[in-house]
């Protein structure tokens, strides 16, 4: 890792040195680094930190409780900054985070999907979305199991 500048605080010099350690690996296996994106996750960090790693140049913002991502949301400073949502979404939390986020990393049922399609409908827009799948079989993990995949993707695809 580099040395801090001395006009440079602790998370911008943090961001800095995964950026570049980011390029040096895409170097390393000929990968080019504007493919890679770095995702910070807000869990339990306050916004004027968040804010200070989207000054830093960190697009990409990871939240993984919808609790949290609406108690701070409004603090954000948002400058071309887009938030992914991360963690278990209820259905029920849906409809509160629907305008705020850009896309949902967890869907793991139909009835969420239905929600998240109902919800972004009155909204005029369209969210991406990612299944999460619980390769380990962990009762206390959420996603689809693999066995049950190739069904799931048949049925939320006509939602």
């Amino acid at each position: 890792m580099t040395e801090n500048r001395p006009d440079e605080g602790a998370v911008a010099a943090t961001v800095r040195d995964i950026t570049e350690r980011i390029a040096e690996t895409c170097a390393k296996c000929g990968r080019d680094p504007a493919d890679v994106r770095l995702m910070a996750v807000t869990k339990t960090v306050e916004a004027a930190r968040v804010n200070e790693a989207i000054g830093a140049g960190v697009r990409l913002l990871g939240e993984n409780r919808a609790q949290e991502l609406l108690s701070k949301y409004d603090d954000y400073r948002k400058d071309g900054a887009e938030i992914h949502f991360i963690g278990h979404l209820q259905t029920n939390k849906v409809r509160q985070i629907a305008d705020k986020v850009t896309m949902i990393q967890s869907l793991d049922s139909l009835p969420l999907a239905r929600e998240i399609e109902k919800q972004c409908a009155k909204l005029g827009k369209k969210m991406d979305c990612l299944v999460e799948v619980n390769i380990g079989s962990e009762l206390t993990k959420s996603g689809v199991s693999p066995e049950a995949l190739p069904e799931f993707l048949e049925e939320v695809s006509s939602v």
